[in-house]
């Protein structure tokens, strides 16, 4: 279609609607993309502040963990930001039917800095990060299993929200008459 449009002199109107559809279909699709973003239906949302005390830049994740009869065994992990030093974050996680939760800090090799096991059952937490030392190494390897995971499936998003946001830049771009020299286009 982008191929018709730029080698054609005459830009037929139904050309332009159907780039105009497609315009308006991207622009959607960022938007619910923004709206719906890490929201997965939360009935028993915890809300989490933390506070980097270290003087590392750490990646700041939750692993929720949950097993039961209707809905079996399983986790979710849903990463928050990368905290500078003394920085601060404030995010949420459905913690519905869980078991226990994790929160875990991971430093730019990837490397497990920081990691609290919580079982209990409230709404809100405050966690201030320091180094931790012995951290049952299962769990970590578990943490840094999980969390690998859930960085390649940000960056595929990522990826994918550039390239509709050039796509969309490229079909706004072919509304837009441009002259060159003395040649209409």
């Amino acid at each position: 279609m982008l191929i018709k449009l730029f080698a054609c002199k005459k830009r037929n109107s139904g050309l332009r609607i159907l780039v105009g559809f497609g315009i308006v279909i991207g622009l959607s699709a960022l938007g619910l993309n923004l709206l719906f973003d890490d929201s997965f239906g939360a009935s028993t949302p915890v809300n989490v502040r933390t506070e980097n005390l270290t003087d590392k830049k750490l990646k700041i994740y939750s692993i929720a963990f949950w097993s039961n009869n209707w809905n079996g065994t399983g986790n979710y992990v849903t990463y928050d930001t990368e905290l500078k030093p003394n920085g601060k974050s404030d995010f949420w996680f459905e913690n519905d039917g869980t078991i226990e939760f994790w929160i875990v800090a991971k430093n730019r090799n990837g490397g497990i800095e920081y990691l609290k096991v919580i079982t209990e059952q409230k709404s809100e937490f405050d966690f201030e990060i320091t180094e931790t030392k012995n951290i049952n190494s299962d769990k970590i390897q578990i943490a840094e299993e999980l969390t690998l995971k859930k960085d390649k499936s940000e960056r595929m998003k990522k990826y994918a929200i550039w390239s509709n946001i050039g796509l969309i830049g490229l079909l706004i771009l072919s509304l837009v008459k441009i002259k060159s020299g003395g040649n209409n286009v």
